[in-house]
């Protein structure tokens, strides 16, 4: 599916000219345009390299079709060929910014106690995310529940930008670093590098502009991935799982600083562990090591 603010237009320009510029049919033919009249001679870039006169067109004037992004500030024209295979022409047009500037795309969908779980995507265990398209392209981020329990990341650093590899990041959270990893290699094509400059979208909009790495599929991608109804399940025992661990953490104590009310974790909680309790429960939940650790 290709992206709603995607435009094409036809469009006029020099071939000859040493900076192409690209000239609207719409836009085209107003008084200044000496291309498509017969002042065309007098061009100083015709002059240059005369070719026989045609009549009313100057011999260099060529046009083509191109498209061009409705949502962005200035129109940059992209040859209808190249357009397909950039994000507009498929359905990774959901993760560009101006897409989700422009739409405001939710994510709703069900829920395991609270915790969001987008039906159309697939889960590991390490919680984190897989979006597979039809049109050959997937990206990853974290789930909801561990964006609660992150709460505020101050950094965020990439492993690898490109390349095929198990998708890496490193998160900074109460000053502790974390290396989150997706558990399955895939083609990395690009990163969200706009989480650089603003890491809180990462954990404030985990399933749309926190989104982390972007990518080709191969067969081994999805393998032992979970469906969204196998998620909701596995979420549900997670919930019991980490607040069990929180209380073991802490003594035994139940402390409502880890714990909110209705036995669901408090948001952000991880902030509010000790420095060697926070890498433990990064350990046993987030950690790549972390896949396959409860009964599914």
């Amino acid at each position: 599916m290709t992206c709603p603010f995607l435009k094409e237009t036809q469009v006029r320009y020099c071939q000859s000219a040493a900076f192409r510029k690209m000239i609207p049919l719409a836009s085209s033919g107003h008084a200044e345009e000496k291309c498509s009249s017969p002042k065309y001679p007098s061009c100083a870039v015709y002059r240059e390299q005369a070719a026989e006169q045609t009549g009313g067109l100057c011999p260099y004037l060529r046009e083509s079709l191109m498209q061009y992004c409705g949502a962005a500030p200035v129109a940059k024209f992209v040859p209808y060929s190249e357009s397909l295979l950039s994000r507009c022409g498929n359905d990774g047009h959901r993760y560009c910014e101006l897409y989700l500037g422009m739409a405001h795309p939710n994510a709703r969908a069900g829920n395991a106690d609270e915790i969001p779980l987008p039906d159309w995507l697939n889960y590991s265990t390490n919680h984190m995310w897989l979006d597979v398209t039809e049109d050959g392209v997937c990206h990853a981020g974290i789930d909801a529940f561990l964006g609660r329990a992150l709460g505020k990341v101050e950094r965020i650093g990439y492993v690898w930008t490109k390349g095929r590899h198990r998708p890496a990041a490193v998160l900074t959270v109460g000053g502790l670093e974390m290396e989150l990893v997706f558990p399955n290699p895939l083609l990395l094509t690009g990163c969200n590098l706009y989480l650089r400059a603003d890491p809180a979208r990462l954990t404030a909009e985990p399933y749309t502009g926190g989104w982390l790495f972007e990518g080709v599929p191969s067969p081994e991608t999805t393998v032992d991935l979970l469906s969204a109804a196998e998620a909701r399940q596995w979420m549900d025992r997670e919930q019991v799982r980490i607040n069990e661990f929180l209380q073991q953490l802490q003594g035994g104590t139940g402390d409502s600083v880890s714990l909110a009310d209705g036995g669901s974790f408090a948001p952000a909680m991880m902030r509010k562990l000790e420095r060697e309790q926070m890498r433990a429960l990064f350990l046993e939940f987030f950690s790549p090591y972390a896949s396959g650790k409860s009964e599914l």
